[in-house]
């Protein structure tokens, strides 16, 4: 009976912090105003920057220093963060331009973003991959792998979600398994999807904008081929090593010849493997629709494209959660412990997230003369390829990798046919930065904060934002300085 009344009081605490969410975000948004003029063409003062620091220094620190206030209060703390880079912008802009500004990129940005994610999470949640084989370092290996080739054809966020559950199983016996989680951020939710515009969103745009279809897996291949094989060798040496520490502790050698009998890998759930291309599918379609406007929300335009592809995207996953198939009178959801919290938690820190960079995309997007030392040196540098790789990068890891790509496409012409042929070298040094420096931090691609969350919610102790960056900066940074260097200096 206790334990029925404890389960019912942190049932009412998770949808408690589930409210406070959808209050932190109506609040954040909406408490703007409710009118708009058109927005003037000034730019965010450098005064507007301290908020977007502020959240990721209060999700980098404030759970290792006050994790008891941050559990209870992490949606107000992000919220006071919101409002008050609200308030700067609107100090800078005046109210008309803060509000557009806001709704652009909550409109544009934010909503396709997260309804990607919760599709591709749903869609994923009815897929159960059974490995019938124990987390060693070469089964490990061979899914880095797998998830590479699929990263091309679902895109890093599907494959992420498609191919996590299936790592924390196969690995669940093993003592250390943080590194192999955070290598996985790495391979598959990163580095895997360079070489076609379905890959990552960065590239689709670059498609859109006249770079053919085939040009970065012809053009990035070798940079990405010498980064796999550098980044999957440390791996093994780093994961034989943790494996001698467990070995004791792991299974004994019965229980592993036991497990490698049958099929190596069962697949159940093909309605949502099926949706899984479908989402790629149609969502390179909409992007490819002209941009029509249809209606106007707080001085942001509503484009025909992006009200199909929310739409479609809501459908399918109402389509996976009705009709997914059960197996043994289970769901396949409940099979993969599916859970709304990680949905939630991203969802929640991301309006942050998004609010308080909106300032720093305008003046990026807008040439700000802060960025003039950089657009200088860029246009007169003698290795110009290898210095945009390594401009690009901050911005990747920090910021949203696709209106990264944008800007320094522009900056170096913005000429499709140009940039392919004479600065063939240059587009290479923008798009492979634009992908593989999302990896720098949980924030820099899509899929990074949620493979964190969940794998946190199957027990694995990830490290904190500081913790990861130290374990990116260590090891990724060093490669692909290298080959940065061998392909682009």
């Amino acid at each position: 009976m206790e334990s029925r009344d404890n389960e019912k009081v942190k049932e009412r605490l998770k949808t408690k912090k589930m409210r406070n969410g959808g209050i932190f975000a109506f609040l954040s948004f909406f408490l703007l105003g409710n009118s708009c003029q058109a927005a003037a063409q000034a730019l965010p003062s450098l005064a507007t920057l301290p908020p977007f620091f502020g959240v990721l220094l209060s999700i980098a620190l404030c759970p290792l220093l006050v994790p008891a206030v941050w559990k209870k209060f992490d949606n107000w703390i992000l919220a006071v963060w919101a409002l008050f880079s609200v308030g700067l912008c609107e100090m800078s802009l005046g109210i008309s331009p803060t509000i557009r500004m806001l709704s652009n990129i909550m409109i544009k940005d934010y909503v396709p973003f997260i309804l990607l994610i919760v599709t591709m999470y749903v869609v994923s949640g009815g897929i159960h991959i059974d490995i019938h084989r124990v987390g060693t370092t070469k089964i490990n290996t061979i899914l880095f792998i797998v998830g590479e080739i699929l990263a091309n054809l679902m895109g890093t966020t599907g494959t992420s979600m498609l191919l996590l559950r299936p790592l924390l199983e196969i690995n669940k016996h093993r003592h250390y398994k943080a590194h192999t989680v955070i290598f996985f951020i790495f391979f598959v939710s990163n580095i895997g999807g360079c070489l076609l515009p379905f890959g990552d969103p960065p590239l689709f745009l670059g498609y859109l904008k006249g770079v053919q279809f085939f040009w970065t897996a012809k053009h990035i291949f070798p940079f990405f081929l010498l980064t796999s094989v550098l980044l999957l060798l440390f791996y093994i040496f780093l994961d034989k090593r943790f494996l001698a520490k467990e070995r004791k502790i792991l299974h004994d050698e019965a229980e592993t010849l036991e497990l490698q009998k049958g099929p190596a890998v069962e697949v159940t759930g093909s309605l949502n493997i099926f949706l899984m291309f479908v989402v790629v599918g149609f969502v390179a379609w909409t992007g490819t629709l002209p941009q029509k406007v249809v209606a106007r929300i707080f001085g942001a335009p509503l484009f025909m494209s992006n009200l199909l592809q929310n739409g479609g995207l809501i459908g399918i996953s109402l389509i996976s959660l009705l009709f997914s198939p059960k197996i043994c009178g289970h769901s396949l959801r409940k099979i993969n412990r599916f859970s709304w919290e990680p949905l939630s938690e991203v969802a929640r820190y991301f309006v942050a997230i998004f609010i308080t960079i909106a300032p720093i995309n305008a003046m990026l997007k807008g040439e700000h003369e802060f960025f003039q030392p950089v657009c200088h040196m860029l246009l007169h540098a003698e290795h110009a390829p290898f210095l945009y790789f390594w401009c690009v990068s901050p911005f990747s890891a920090f910021l949203d990798n696709a209106p990264t790509y944008l800007v320094f496409f522009k900056m170096a012409g913005g000429n499709a046919q140009y940039l392919m042929n004479e600065g063939a070298r240059i587009l290479m040094a923008i798009s492979a930065s634009s992908v593989f420096m999302g990896a720098l931090t949980y924030i820099g691609n899509a899929p990074n904060f949620m493979v964190k969350s969940i794998a946190t919610q199957y027990g694995v102790r990830m490290p904190s934002f500081f913790g990861y960056m130290a374990w990116s900066c260590s090891i990724l940074l060093p490669i692909l300085l290298l080959v940065s260097f061998i392909f682009l200096y």
